[in-house]
């Protein structure tokens, strides 16, 4: 930032200092004095009636209306084609503030007629003005421009990240002044790649890895002679234990499978209604189901499924006696809603239940099942579509799940729909 701060001071200085200047000399170039042609006239008459010997200099300046003063002959530095012209005993004007005034020397004194007032044309000052500011804007635009087009490079860059993380690709060129934030950003996202890429395989380790010895446990449970409600509650343990392991595992292979989404134009009428008809055998409160006759939508169907299961069997699971999921199209969104009559989820826990293995304490706790993962998979399915999730109180009673997604998500490959 220090580098940027001293290139872009540094150029308004130099800007400055080079149209000032250009401008000035432009402005002194005009001010040459082109005076109106009456002033030319009467310089001539003047000139020409000091040449009668009749007249004196106070009369010729009496019958012409022009003030008369006595100088000291050197009281004017001259130039020397001046100093020339007064020795011949000519007429030389003078220019100074709109005003000229007419010398001659008689008798080594320096006569002085006038001042004559002469305007100056006002427009000039304005359009010299004028001239300044705009080639300052556009000595700016040429500045600023290429900072421009590298922050929206860099935005690009970052969004991309943020997709698919992918390293910004190909970074800014060493002459940009962002190249050192570009290479700081580039720098972070490889570490946060580095950190994801352990993550999931220290997952994935762990979760192959429990596979056997839980086998074994469930193996060796099988043969011990124990009374059936010891046996029952450690089946229920290893139980809970193999699930844990199978939603961990289903985790990161979602983490896996960033970019590999193919949005295609999907029946959501039939994909909720197979959704509603698979998921009504299992235990929990019944789906009430709100939706237009017909509704296309583009998405990925699979994992919009996805989200919509862990949703609703969420629901199902904290429900009293009735869940809720509405669908409906608002212009270029589409809002999905999933209601329940639950307990709800205190405002200051939703968002930390959209993290991985985050559960809430009280309402919603291991006891019903669950391991705080079903919807860490919702949110990161909804950003992949670039749509939002939010939580809030149902008018049910318990809580609300709302996305809402876009018509189709920016940088999307639409799959082409068969004939």
């Amino acid at each position: 930032m220090r580098r940027l701060f001293l290139r872009f001071y540094l150029f308004i200085l130099l800007v400055l200092l080079a149209i000032g200047w250009s401008v000035e000399r432009l402005w002194e170039q005009s001010q040459s004095p082109e005076l109106p042609g009456w002033v030319e006239l009467l310089g001539q008459s003047l000139a020409y009636q000091l040449t009668t010997p009749d007249l004196s200099a106070e009369q010729v300046a009496a019958q012409l209306n022009l003030p008369l003063q006595s100088l000291p002959a050197q009281s004017i530095a001259w130039s020397e084609a001046e100093q020339q012209a007064l020795e011949r005993g000519q007429l030389v004007p003078l220019f100074s503030d709109n005003q000229v005034y007419f010398y001659q020397t008689q008798q080594d004194q320096l006569l002085q007629f006038g001042p004559v007032q002469v305007e100056a044309p006002v427009h000039n000052t304005y359009l010299f003005t004028l001239l300044f500011f705009l080639l300052l804007g556009v000595a700016l635009a040429g500045w600023l421009w290429p900072v421009a087009r590298d922050i929206e490079r860099l935005q690009r860059q970052l969004h991309q990240f943020g997709q698919g993380m992918q390293l910004p690709d190909p970074p800014l060129p060493d002459s940009s002044l962002l190249a050192p934030i570009a290479r700081s950003v580039r720098q972070m996202a490889s570490q946060i790649i580095r950190l994801m890429s352990l993550q999931r395989e220290m997952t994935h380790a762990v979760s192959h890895e429990l596979r056997t010895p839980l086998a074994r446990l469930k193996f060796a449970l099988e043969l011990q002679p124990l009374a059936d409600s010891e046996k029952q509650a450690m089946q229920q343990d290893l139980a809970e234990l193999d699930q844990l392991v199978d939603e961990m595992l289903d985790y990161a292979r979602l983490e896996a499978q960033t970019v590999r989404l193919t949005f295609e134009e999907v029946d959501l009428v039939e994909l909720l209604e197979n959704l509603l008809e698979k998921l009504a055998p299992l235990p929990g409160a019944p789906i009430l189901l709100q939706r237009p006759a017909r509704l296309r939508w583009t998405c990925d169907g699979h994992y919009l499924e996805r989200a919509l299961q862990n949703l609703l069997l969420n629901a199902k699971r904290y429900a009293h006696s009735q869940v809720m999921l509405t669908v409906q199209q608002h212009g270029n969104r589409l809002q999905l809603v999933v209601e329940d009559d639950g307990p709800g989820i205190p405002p200051d826990q939703r968002e930390a239940i959209l993290q991985p293995f985050v559960r809430v304490d009280q309402s919603r706790s291991r006891d019903k099942g669950g391991f705080g993962l079903g919807l860490a998979i919702v949110s990161r399915i909804v950003g992949w579509h670039q749509g939002r999730l939010s939580i809030d109180d149902s008018l049910l009673g318990g809580a609300r799940f709302s996305l809402s997604l876009p018509a189709e998500p920016a940088g999307s490959k639409k799959k082409p729909r068969p004939e």
